[in-house]
């Protein structure tokens, strides 16, 4: 079976050359062919192959509207699908669907929203709406992206201050939940699978990751909420204060397999691969 293997950006750098050789190798193991595509490749490349020369796509970098055109126009299998990135690139999303399937998550508002107008418009129905979640909340935009700025807020002042600034663009309000006794777990969830744990820990206001054995509860709350969101594999981000109470807080549909390789000297791609093939061997 052949594939696509699609990424975003230049082919030429360092870091996408290596993570095309690190799925190369990973789906050849499985004999699987993939050819690597930028989003901006993909119409030549499709347009100029045989009709069916290709059944599946699997996303290295995730894009709601590549992974639509490639299931509706082509009728190929995506990992992720569009439905699944779509979650998990909206917090309002994320929430709802962990609240419909009864998961553990912060409270989340998503704050109303009508372009090119200011939130402070609707600021009575944005109290009004405050009163599920106590003070104080973290303002975040609803579409998670590396440079962006979380606010903590105290009351509503601090609230009716800060959308006075930044209230044209689509926001939520979410609990906070202090760092005190406070853990951060990575799980990389494959199918029905845990495959890899990794603990967050802070020093020095500084991250970085640490391979770790999760609690139960983590490692079981990891799957649902993949499950959840209806993906075939996710990053899921769990907190738990006392060591005892967990909360999903992000998905990540197409997350940093290198990284996670490195940290946990697991061939993380191989497992994606064998993931890939056993599910387009299920839908013949």
């Amino acid at each position: 079976m052949n594939g696509l293997l699609v990424f975003s950006g230049s082919r030429d750098h360092p870091q996408h050359t290596q993570r095309i050789q690190l799925f190369t190798d990973a789906f050849q193991k499985w004999q699987l062919k993939v050819i690597a595509v930028s989003f901006e490749e993909i119409h030549r490349v499709l347009e100029t192959s045989k009709p069916g020369f290709f059944t599946f796509a699997f996303l290295i970098d995730e894009d709601t509207q590549i992974a639509k055109f490639l299931e509706e126009e082509y009728r190929l299998k995506v990992f992720n699908d569009e439905s699944a990135i779509n979650i998990g690139l909206d917090r309002a999303l994320l929430a709802i669907s962990l609240r419909n399937a009864n998961l553990p998550s912060p409270t989340t508002i998503a704050l109303p929203y009508t372009v090119n107008e200011n939130v402070m418009r609707d600021f009575a129905e944005v109290k009004a709406m405050m009163e599920e979640v106590r003070y104080p909340v973290l303002i975040k935009n609803r579409h998670p992206h590396p440079e962006e700025k979380i606010y903590y807020i105290e009351n509503d002042l601090q609230l009716s201050q800060l959308l006075e600034k930044i209230g044209m663009q689509p926001l939520i309000a979410q609990a906070y939940f202090p760092a005190t006794n406070r853990q951060q777990f990575k799980v990389l969830v494959v199918g029905k699978k845990a495959l890899a744990t990794v603990e967050v820990i802070q020093v020095d206001h500084q991250a970085y990751l640490k391979q770790t054995k999760p609690p139960k509860r983590v490692k079981q709350l990891a799957i649902q909420a993949a499950k959840a969101i209806g993906a075939s594999y996710a990053l899921i981000s769990i907190f738990q204060l006392e060591k005892k109470n967990p909360y999903v807080y992000s998905a990540k549909t197409n997350p940093n397999i290198v990284e996670l390789q490195v940290v946990t000297g697991i061939y993380l791609a191989w497992y994606l691969a064998k993931h890939v093939k056993r599910t387009l061997r299920k839908l013949k």
